[in-house]
């Protein structure tokens, strides 16, 4: 199958389309569940995500590059909105020497795995943005119990807002549009055109708009009928674009990090061991050495020295048996930041969501024979986490 196949995504499932002389034909339809994988797809593959999976808000940046505002709505995604596994896609709806205005849409991105089962997309685009007009316009369209008002010029998203189709005192009448018209500011006197999507019911008076006009109602989303004339690069999947894709390479990195710090623990306690061996020999010569040629020539007694040179060296706590102990009774979603070792005492550095878990645990961990906070935890605000000291006694 060649050409472009477009995905719909809404809350229910998903309904699949190709295209038959540039119109839109559905293909499938239905739960992820229950859909079968399309197979035979070559070419472009679109999922667009529904408007009633979408939350889209608009935030002021510093002026910064593309993959510097990239990392800042990265940073900030679990703060605007609590998502299990957010996705995003973002756009420059405004930029000056003093500041950008960003639109940010954000989804769910928990289902990803069975969605590309059924439909492997390699484009992936929110509504709001698979709109475009030849003038700045305004649609309303009813859709999936809903109906919406959406604002474009070009392919630039202006606004949108959505109503229920089913609550009575929710029916779209001239004021909210003159409502929705003024929101649009100063992009207000822009708008050339308001185009119906077959709601009879509303009949717009002049908003002082050159063009309103009342067109059929699609049995699909009318966002598919441009799809085939807009520009589709930046929707690319490009490998791991999203962040809930990400993550599962930041959590491999750390893995591997995590590994590498083990090896150079256990290369450490290798050395010390080796020192300690060295230390031992040179002990046993200089008692030799020490020890009487002549009868009856008294000799000095080392023996206590030695004794408490060999106690010490046999007490002292393993780095590598150290890091071992705290791994694990250490809280998921904690991390070690630092360790210093110094005989039996241990000084960690750690970060976690929840640090008085994290004492808890390694208090009542064996081998832990005390363990104190160290100063006051401090909070990212950027992550959430909170770094906190802690400092424990180990016990043989």
């Amino acid at each position: 199958m060649m050409g472009m196949v477009v995905g719909y995504w809404h809350k229910e499932g998903l309904d699949i389309y190709r295209y038959v002389d540039k119109k839109p034909a559905k293909l499938a339809s239905g739960n992820l569940d229950e859909l079968k994988p399309i197979r035979g797809i070559s070419g472009k593959k679109v999922l667009i995500v529904g408007k009633d999976l979408l939350l889209h808000t608009r935030k002021r940046y510093p002026p910064a590059s593309g993959e510097k505002l990239a990392k800042a709505v990265g940073l900030e995604i679990g703060d605007i909105f609590p998502l299990s596994k957010p996705a995003f896609h973002y756009r420059v709806f405004e930029s000056s020497p003093t500041h950008t205005l960003l639109d940010i849409w954000l989804w769910e991105g928990q289902e990803y795995a069975r969605l590309r089962e059924v439909f492997p997309f390699n484009y992936i685009m929110p509504e709001d943005l698979a709109y475009s007009s030849d003038l700045p316009e305004v649609k309303i369209f009813q859709y999936r119990g809903m109906i919406h008002i959406l604002a474009h010029s070009g392919d630039r998203f202006l606004a949108g807002t959505s109503y229920p189709d089913s609550a009575p005192d929710s029916a779209i009448n001239e004021r909210e549009i003159e409502r929705f018209l003024s929101s649009l500011g100063r992009y207000r006197p822009d708008i050339k055109r308001i185009k119906v999507y077959g709601l009879t019911s509303i009949r717009p008076k002049d908003f002082g708009v050159p063009e309103i006009s009342n067109v059929p109602a699609r049995d699909y989303p009318p966002c598919i009928d441009g799809l085939l004339d807009l520009n589709l690069k930046e929707f690319r999947v490009k490998g791991e674009s999203h962040l809930s894709l990400k993550m599962d390479h930041i959590f491999r990195v750390f893995l591997y990090l995590l590994l590498g710090y083990g090896l150079m623990l256990y290369l450490t306690g290798r050395n010390y061991d080796l020192s300690a061996g060295q230390m031992r020999q040179k002990i046993r010569a200089i008692d030799a050495k020490m020890s009487p040629k002549e009868a009856g020539q008294k000799a000095e007694d080392y023996s206590e020295i030695i004794r408490e040179v060999n106690d010490r060296l046999t007490a002292r706590y393993s780095p590598l048996k150290a890091m071992d102990t705290i791994a694990q009774n250490l809280p998921i979603g904690s991390f070690i930041l630092r360790m210093v070792l110094n005989e039996n005492n241990l000084e960690v550095s750690l970060s976690s969501k929840e640090p008085l878990a994290v004492v808890r645990a390694i208090g009542a961990a064996h081998g832990i024979k005390t363990v104190q906070l160290k100063g006051a935890p401090l909070r990212d605000a950027a992550t959430g986490l909170y770094r906190f000291v802690l400092v424990m006694e180990l016990s043989g």
